[in-house]
């Protein structure tokens, strides 16, 4: 037997008309299908649009942090920040010293504002 004649023999397909037509059953899987996608992109999305502190705002809130901290500390944090902002800047109003010196009085005031416009400066192009 050919292949023609074994295909000349079988009987045409045929579906029940359940599946041939759009019912509630396949709209109901359709919405279901789209609910169970949103929850698994809902996360995914919500990361990708959240929006995000600039780089000044983060470091005006780092700045904030350390106005709690006791004065030495704030002020070799203050010092650590601009070095990261800003490597070559000068430490403003600070001796080299006073950053190991606990008994230091150095006001970290300027050394605050020059933190600051290294941040600003940095967001610049």
């Amino acid at each position: 037997m050919t292949p023609e004649e074994l295909l000349s023999q079988l009987a045409p397909v045929r579906m029940p008309t359940e599946f041939a037509t759009f019912g509630l059953r396949d709209a109901l899987l359709f919405v279901a299908l789209g609910i169970v996608t949103a929850l698994l992109l809902a996360p995914l999305l919500r990361r990708l649009t959240v929006r995000r502190p600039s780089s000044l705002q983060q470091v005006r809130d780092e700045v904030a942090i350390l106005r709690s901290e006791r004065p030495e500390a704030r002020i070799v944090g203050l010092a650590a920040l601009l070095r990261r902002l800003d490597p070559a800047a000068p430490l403003a109003g600070v001796q080299l010293g006073d950053l190991y010196d606990p008994r230091a009085a150095t006001d970290p005031e300027p050394l605050e504002r020059a933190v600051l416009s290294a941040a600003r400066q940095r967001r610049r192009p």
